[in-house]
C-alpha cells in the first residue's frame, strides 16, 4: 500500500529512522520537517509496504526562486526485493508533478539502479551515478576533543555575509545557488575559522542533516584547521541530535 505520511506519522517515524543507520538521513529530514526548520525546502514523506518490505520516499521541494531543483531520497527498512521500489515511483509520479525535475537522487546501491532506470525510461533523463560512502555516528559516541587555535584565529558560525565566499568555493555552486546557500547558513548548523575576521576554513550541514562542503583555502591547509572544523561541527550535530 502506497500512502503519504501525515505530520504526526512523520514525527512517529523518527525513532524508527534513528534506529537504522541506512535511514539516518530520513531521521534528520523528518526532524527538520516536524520543527519547520526549512520552510523553503519542505518535504513530503511517502511509504510503500509490499512483500514484507517498507520503502520510504522523501520528496524535498524548493521554494526559493533559483535554479536549484527538488531532491528525491529513497530508502527501505530491509534489503530491496525485485523491482518493488519502482511501484512506489509510479505512484509518486502521479502526485508529484515535478518528479521529473529532481536535481539529486539519494538512495542505497540496491535501490538506485532500478530508480535510475525508471528515470531514464519515464523522463528521458541522462544516467549519472556518483557513488558515495555514508558514515553514521551513533548518539552514544563520545564527543571529539577539539584542538586550540593559534593566536590570531577564532572559531564560530559562518556569517550570512560570508555566503558569497562559501558559495564560490563549492563544487556545485553557481550564481543561482547563492539564495539556497544563504538559507542554509541561516537555518542549519555551521562552523567557520576566521583569521583577522576573514573566513579561511568552514563546513556546513546539508538539507538532509549531512556534513557538507568542508573547505580550507590553500594557503591555510596542512595546519589542522579542517580537522578542527570537522570536530566542532560534529559536536554541534550531537547537540542538535543529528545523525
Amino acid at each position: 500500500m502506497f500512502s503519504k505520511l501525515s505530520a504526526q506519522e512523520i514525527k512517529d517515524h523518527i525513532t524508527l529512522f534513528q534506529s537504522n543507520p541506512k535511514l539516518s538521513l530520513f531521521a534528520n529530514g523528518a526532524k527538520f520537517e516536524v520543527e519547520g526548520r526549512l520552510p523553503n525546502h519542505p518535504c513530503d514523506f511517502y511509504s510503500l509496504e509490499i512483500n514484507g518490505v517498507t520503502y520510504f520516499y522523501v520528496f524535498r521541494h524548493n521554494k526559493i526562486p533559483d535554479e536549484c531543483r527538488p531532491i528525491l531520497m529513497i530508502g527501505s527498512d530491509q534489503m530491496a526485493r525485485n523491482n518493488d521500489v519502482v511501484i512506489g515511483l509510479k505512484h509518486l509520479k502521479l502526485v508529484e508533478p515535478n518528479l521529473r525535475n529532481i536535481t539529486m537522487l539519494i538512495a542505497t546501491s540496491d535501490l538506485s539502479m532500478q530508480v535510475r532506470k525508471f528515470f531514464i525510461s519515464n523522463f528521458d533523463r541522462e544516467d549519472y551515478n556518483n557513488p558515495c560512502y555514508h558514515f553514521f555516528i551513533p548518539n552514544s559516541a563520545s564527543l571529539p576533543s577539539v584542538e586550540t587555535l593559534p593566536p590570531g584565529f577564532s572559531i564560530g558560525s559562518t556569517r550570512l555575509s560570508d555566503a558569497e565566499t562559501v558559495n564560490s568555493t563549492w563544487k556545485f555552486g553557481s550564481p543561482a545557488s547563492i539564495l539556497q546557500m544563504k538559507d542554509k547558513l541561516q537555518r542549519l548548523p555551521t562552523v567557520c575559522i576566521f583569521h583577522e575576521d576573514k573566513p579561511i576554513s568552514f563546513e556546513m550541514i546539508g538539507l538532509h542533516g549531512q556534513l557538507n562542503h568542508q573547505y580550507t583555502f590553500p594557503e591555510y591547509r596542512n595546519k589542522g584547521f579542517g580537522g578542527i572544523v570537522e570536530k566542532t561541527i560534529i559536536s554541534k550535530c550531537f547537540e542538535y541530535l543529528l545523525n
